[in-house]
């Protein structure tokens, strides 16, 4: 007979963050083979995809410059809106870039304000750092549901865009407002 079941992780078993990315890594790549999840294609399109690697790493880089401190939870949902936009054909069809658009030479006109403010763009926390890679990797292969009902914009809530006006607010998560397609924040009720 086996060791029965322990929710515990064994004296011997890797608990880091990279040994825990190997096994969720694995845990995709087997998914895929079986035919249950095509998580690159869901999230882009056949024959649009970039380097899975550069793809992830952009993702981690864009959760960790705008949430950083935010809860997980958070976390999640600004990696959601950048793959909300990936499927979304009015962006493009990559992560990067998605998160790289409006970046071409206009100081202040990104899409995601880190992209284009001036500081270097290399994260120095190295906790934030862990942590947004690994949601990065739950975001990028669908094992996160997204809070945000499918937003494609949002904004910290100490600002007030004036495009908002003219977009549907979808939930408050943390320090930021997300918006969905749609023309009117008098219907927010089921939101708040």
């Amino acid at each position: 007979m086996g060791q029965p079941f322990s929710p515990t992780p064994r004296a011997n078993a890797d608990a880091s963050p990279a040994g825990w990315l190997g096994r969720l890594l694995f845990a995709a790549a087997l998914l895929a083979a079986l035919g249950s999840v095509n998580p690159v294609q869901a999230f882009t399109g056949a024959g649009r995809q970039g380097d899975v690697g550069t793809e992830i790493r952009c993702l981690a880089l864009n959760i960790y410059f705008e949430a950083r401190s935010e809860p997980d939870l958070g976390k999640h949902a600004v990696g959601h809106v950048v793959m909300n936009r990936v499927i979304d054909p009015r962006y493009p069809g990559t992560v990067c870039a998605v998160i790289r658009q409006g970046e071409e030479g206009r100081r202040h006109r990104c899409q995601f304000s880190w992209r284009c403010d001036g500081q270097s763009d290399k994260p120095t926390d190295t906790r934030a750092w862990e942590k947004s890679k690994l949601i990065a990797h739950y975001v990028y292969w669908g094992f996160s549901q997204d809070p945000t009902h499918g937003a494609l914009w949002y904004h910290a809530d100490y600002v007030r865009p004036s495009w908002r006006k003219a977009l549907l607010r979808g939930p408050e998560i943390g320090r930021h407002i997300f918006y969905l397609k749609g023309v009117s924040e008098t219907r927010t009720a089921a939101w708040n």
